[in-house]
């Protein structure tokens, strides 16, 4: 049975209208909290997902097998394939826009703050986040056959190893501390993975510095004139 109902994860999202960011995913995660007490976790970092081509980066709250729910977004844009899966998504603008077609169709659909996106299973959407967007989305479906659409593109195309392997040990915590939940003799087993996960996660996280390279050392590229 799912624990998440897509209307209360909706209103939940619709509370945080407005709050400036980041106050506004605290909020979010505050309101569906009451709702779902000790079922959510809010330790997990933001990671890059570049699913469909999208470049966005995600904050997960919760994860099984079956269910997920996550903020999603960027501040600069970007767009591409929302993917075909066995899995239904409830999107909630809650800053921004979303700028969305199906086959056939020959006019955008605008999503703003407020407005739900219903993308269900065996569909498909090209997207659009002109001026960037952020958004809640709740899946309900077997999501593991998602996660190879969710990481090719991180590997085979970017080549950001890091990204992919940050995507796997998050959900495998996540995924664990879902299975705990439900099934309590297996806890300490669970329990234990979660941790590692966690720890493997947290080691992957890159430094956010960057330094600038001294001009001596890029001179071997430039040419006289």
């Amino acid at each position: 049975m799912p624990i998440f109902s897509p209307r209360v994860v909706h209103e939940c999202a619709l509370e945080c209208i407005g709050h400036p960011k980041p106050e506004m995913f605290d909020v979010f995660g505050q309101a569906l909290a009451e709702h779902y007490p000790q079922v959510l976790d809010f330790s997990q970092p933001w990671i890059y997902s570049i699913a469909g081509g999208a470049m966005i980066q995600m904050k997960l709250y919760y994860a099984s097998l079956t269910e997920y729910i996550m903020i999603w977004g960027t501040p600069i844009g970007s767009e591409g394939h929302s993917g075909r899966h066995c899995t239904g998504f409830w999107d909630t603008v809650i800053d921004g826009e979303m700028h969305y077609y199906a086959e056939g169709e020959f006019k955008q659909s605008v999503y703003k703050p407020g407005d739900e996106v219903y993308v269900g299973p065996g569909q498909a959407r090209a997207m659009n986040f002109t001026d960037g967007v952020w958004a809640v989305e709740y899946a309900r479906g077997i999501i593991p056959i998602s996660i190879p659409f969710g990481i090719v593109s991180e590997i085979a195309i970017c080549w950001d190893f890091v990204t992919a392997a940050q995507t796997m040990t998050l959900y495998t915590d996540l995924v664990a501390q879902a299975l705990g939940q439900k099934l309590k003799p297996l806890k300490p087993v669970t329990g234990v993975l979660s941790k590692l996960a966690h720890k493997a996660t947290t080691a992957l996280i890159p430094s956010p510095e960057v330094s600038a390279i001294p001009d001596r050392n890029i001179r071997w590229f430039q040419r006289d004139v």
